[in-house]
């Protein structure tokens, strides 16, 4: 820890306090030292931003927990509340940039640098009522949802314009072939031609069968046109009518899919975060403040804000084992010495 502290700055009355408040970091997250990053094109790191220093107005040191080591990364921009989940990228020479950050919302400043356990678990308090709350709220909107889905009912999908076109003509036609079929003297000529030879029988069943053909043709084209102009335009508007009706129906049935799914899932993380504060209320973690505003619980965004603080929180809780040793004064390595690592047993 002393050469990335010594690397970090060359101001002395930087570097006691940079030291100290380092190490009560690394105490708090189960780490015996800080490892340096190897900058590279194509170097990414990920984990939770557990140390923000200012080192100069346009310098930053951050300290990253990826849960198999603690990196400090020199970066040049503004950084997220601690705690964030963050993913750091190279950026100019032997400097480096955070992306894909996940930020703490409600206005929680969360710290690892005081090396007392924290005592006061208001903060749990307030957002555990406001998980139950929202759980209430959830609740009464997926039975709101339901009750709709159920009063909407199923409705079967029209046939598009050009099938009802098809099944009208279809129809006219077929009656129209009945119609126009031989009649009994054509049947009788027939029956005649085909006594007097199969040469005699050909002509004549051509000429009957064309004439036939004609009938049906002239009769066909008189009824479709007649069909056009005096049936089909009241068909057709209210086979529009009718597929708007659907229309509208399947946009609203989607919709309320969509918001029942979206509900269950908030459901579940809201059951879970209850789960996660008691982790947290046990982890001990120090929130110097927050702004959760139970009122604005009915805000979507809000609910979302509140559950992903929660599930970011608890991914900040250390993932490796308590320190054995049997309090943080003890072994505090001295600003101008070596690190001391504490025992582990």
């Amino acid at each position: 820890m002393r050469a990335v502290v010594e690397h970090a700055t060359q101001d002395h009355t930087i570097t006691a306090h940079l030291h100290d408040a380092l190490w009560a970091v690394l105490w708090n997250r189960r780490y015996d030292d800080v490892d340096e990053p190897v900058w590279q094109a194509d170097s990414a790191y990920s984990g939770v931003l557990a140390f923000v220093h200012a080192l100069d107005p346009q310098t930053v040191l951050a300290g990253v927990d990826t849960g198999e080591s603690f990196v400090a990364f020199r970066v040049q921009e503004a950084v997220p509340p601690t705690g964030s989940r963050v993913r750091v990228v190279p950026g100019a020479r032997e400097m480096w940039r955070l992306s894909d950050v996940q930020p703490l919302g409600i206005g929680v400043e969360l710290h690892f640098d005081n090396p007392t356990a924290a005592t006061d678990h208001a903060w749990v308090d307030a957002l555990r009522a406001g998980v139950i709350r929202l759980r209430e709220i959830f609740n009464a909107r997926r039975e709101g949802l339901a009750a709709r889905r159920a009063q909407l009912g199923a409705l079967q999908e029209p046939s598009s314009l050009e099938e009802i076109w098809r099944e009208e003509v279809a129809g006219i036609s077929d009656r129209i072939a009945l119609e126009t079929e031989f009649t009994p003297k054509e049947h009788a000529v027939l029956a005649r031609a085909r006594s007097k030879g199969a040469r005699s029988a050909d002509e004549e069943e051509r000429r009957i069968v064309g004439a036939r053909k004609k009938r049906f043709s002239d009769r066909a084209a008189a009824e479709v046109a007649a069909f056009r102009e005096e049936r089909w335009p009241a068909i057709r508007d209210k086979a529009i009518a009718e597929t708007r009706r659907y229309a509208d129906y399947r946009t609203e049935v989607v919709r309320l899919e969509d918001a029942l799914q979206r509900i269950r899932a908030l459901t579940d993380r809201a059951a879970k975060a209850i789960g996660m504060l008691d982790a947290l209320e046990k982890a001990g973690f120090r929130v110097a403040a927050h702004a959760f505003e139970p009122e604005r619980l009915e805000e979507a965004v809000y609910a979302e804000e509140l559950l992903r603080t929660i599930e970011l929180l608890h991914a900040a809780i250390p993932l490796r084992a308590a320190a054995a040793a049997t309090s943080f004064s003890a072994y505090r390595a001295p600003t101008a010495g070596p690190s001391v690592i504490p025992p582990r047993f």
